[in-house]
């Protein structure tokens, strides 16, 4: 692929910097630029406040970060990054920024200690606001898994690949071959690619012969084995990771709910790349189950009531920051506390239309106690027909040594194998509506 100037993917990246909705719309290089200058952006927040006397604008601080983790990363030497900074600078601020920010970068480039403030101060290595790094200690009160949280964040996240029939795996390890990667089987569904790449390019990928789907949302296809003529009503579906990996490996009536449709559009696309290695087709509909009329509409397609609701509800992704360095950037205090009180309320949406003996799976992409075991515990309190299964509770990220360790596996792998093996932080709970006494 051929790329522009840097200053303008520079420039691209950070008018997009915190924009989540966006990102799909830029190249690979525009990507991987955003993602590691946003997790510099703590350390460019103090550098700058160092040498500045006043606060400058955000689109500064993201061209700063930009530059520091291209710095970091010896992807540029550091009269180019200046240059093509300013260059970006140019395009949006008249001369009086241009110099400030030429000014800053120099000087920047010019501390010995840049890379050593993260060793005492703990903003720039948790990389997050100090009320969520506050919040995070409060609801996670082991220390150790604190330190495994922090180590995980200065780790490239893993990618991990679901493959949609077992045979597949051949296949894609033929491709990756050719671009001098391997594959590591870490799950009877899963495989890691060592080192990660831009799978969407393989042709293993367009042929729907594997879908991109971290460990621990893989996991869902273990706890929920239907029979064919069960109804099964993925309810938060969008985009689909969890739908579609039920839909790959399990025979039932599955309906795929979001109430947004424009996340809809991201399952339907993937369900035309795929469709041909689906064992279930899923049927999709977009209905919000916190009204009441639209609610009694998903009741109305089940008849007596569902046999398995899988919940994978709205969260912090407090359990993702490493793949998703913007979420504490774009969180607040109050949206953390919206999405609790929203969570309780879809569990007690589901648990009205799930019939009686049927199984509801709670589960969030947040290691937050207050939105997994927290939530199931206030669940339990307010309904008495509940019997709770056995399920995986609390998964933490993992990367290398960690993986191995939490879940017991034998480590065949050398070290550079072992960087990018993982899983993203996760949450399951098992619930079974039992009749009302």
């Amino acid at each position: 692929m051929k790329y522009g100037p840097l200053w303008q993917d520079i420039f691209i990246s950070s008018k997009n910097f915190l924009e989540i909705k966006c990102v799909s719309e830029l190249t690979s290089r525009q990507k991987y630029i955003r993602f590691v200058g946003i997790k510099r952006l703590a350390l460019a927040k103090f550098v700058v406040h160092k040498y500045a006397k006043t606060n400058p604008k955000n689109e500064i601080l993201y061209v700063v970060a930009i530059s520091i983790a291209l710095y970091e990363e010896q992807r540029y030497p550091e009269y180019t990054l200046v240059n093509q900074a300013v260059e970006c600078l140019k395009h949006s601020y008249n001369k009086k920024i241009v110099a400030f920010g030429n000014f800053i970068l120099r000087k920047i480039f010019a501390d010995p200690d840049l890379f050593k403030y993260k060793l005492n101060w703990e903003q720039i290595r948790w990389n997050a606001p100090l009320w969520w790094i506050n919040h995070l200690k409060k609801q996670v009160e082991d220390s150790h898994l604190q330190n495994v949280l922090m180590a995980s964040l200065s780790q490239h996240p893993p990618l991990n690949v679901r493959l949609n029939k077992p045979q597949y795996i051949n296949q894609l390890s033929t491709d990756l071959r050719k671009i001098n990667r391997k594959i590591v089987q870490v799950s009877s569904h899963g495989v890691s690619v060592v080192p990660p790449c831009d799978l969407t390019q393989m042709s293993s990928f367009k042929k729907g012969l594997v879908s991109i789907q971290d460990l621990s949302s893989q996991r869902i296809i273990d706890l929920i084995r239907p029979k064919s003529t069960d109804n099964l009503l993925d309810i938060c579906a969008a985009p689909g990771g969890k739908s579609l990996a039920i839909a790959t490996n399990r025979k039932c009536r599955l309906f795929s709910n979001d109430k947004s449709k424009t996340r809809l559009k991201m399952l339907e696309k993937e369900i035309v790349r795929i469709r041909e290695h689906l064992v279930t087709i899923p049927k999709i509909t977009s209905f919000n189950p916190l009204v009441p009329k639209q609610l009694d509409a998903l009741l109305s397609l089940a008849s007596t009531g569902f046999d398995y609701i899988i919940l994978d509800a709205p969260c912090s992704c407090s359990g993702i920051q490493r793949r998703h360095p913007e979420v504490p950037w774009t969180k607040t205090r109050q949206q953390l506390a919206t999405l609790v009180t929203m969570q309780s309320k879809l569990l007690d949406a589901c648990w009205q239309i799930l019939k009686n003996g049927g199984i509801l799976i709670y589960c969030t992409c947040s290691i937050f106690y207050n939105e997994g075991e927290g939530q199931v515990v206030k669940f339990l309190k307010r309904r008495k027909n509940v019997n709770r299964k056995s399920a995986p509770g609390l998964i933490y990220p993992t990367i290398g040594k960690d993986y191995f360790l939490k879940y017991k596996l034998e480590n065949k792998f050398d070290n550079t194998e072992l960087n990018y093996i993982g899983n993203d932080g996760f949450f399951y709970a098992m619930l079974e509506k039992q009749e009302s006494s």
